[in-house]
């Protein structure tokens, strides 16, 4: 039995087997029995729903990061411009690279994903909860070019 039941919680878990206690500060406590109240729902199923839903959304992040690590970095930007509406030819133009490689990089990041097209890895990136990529990380500026200089002047 719980110890002690909270104002606004019955003096049993929602459900027979295993149990979970939480503990909540006070103003969260009283939120969730505000949003218990609004919906008409026991305070105790509203937080297993809540905490359910978390811990959904937890799983879907690590396996999204999961699926992520398997692509190469260039890979990972290519999909990120695929997800974003980006063209074959576009994305070609913004990572100075032909049409051909990003067609490449494309059918590999989908046999790594398990989709069949753009559009399903668009779906499935989506799906995995991924609002915020990661910036890529700048390119490094070439080294500056040393040309020959034979000048003939005159010092000083």
């Amino acid at each position: 039995m719980w110890s002690r039941p909270a104002p606004g919680w019955s003096d049993s878990p929602p459900h027979p087997g295993p149990r979970l206690m939480l503990e909540l500060d006070g103003a969260l406590a009283d939120q969730l029995l505000r949003a218990a109240r609004v919906h008409d729902l026991p305070a105790e199923i509203l937080a297993c729903d809540l905490l359910s839903q978390a811990v959904e959304q937890e799983s879907l992040r690590q396996r999204a990061e999961a699926a992520l690590n398997r692509l190469t970095p260039r890979e990972r930007e290519v999909a990120r411009l695929v997800s974003l509406g980006y063209t074959n030819r576009r994305i070609a133009a913004a990572l100075v690279v032909s049409p051909e490689t990003v067609k490449t990089h494309i059918r590999h990041a989908l046999e790594k994903l398990g989709v069949r097209s753009k559009a399903e890895l668009r779906l499935r990136l989506s799906e995995m909860g991924l609002r915020h990529w990661p910036e890529p990380a700048p390119a490094p500026l070439p080294a500056p070019a040393r040309l020959p200089l034979d000048l003939d002047l005159p010092l000083r």
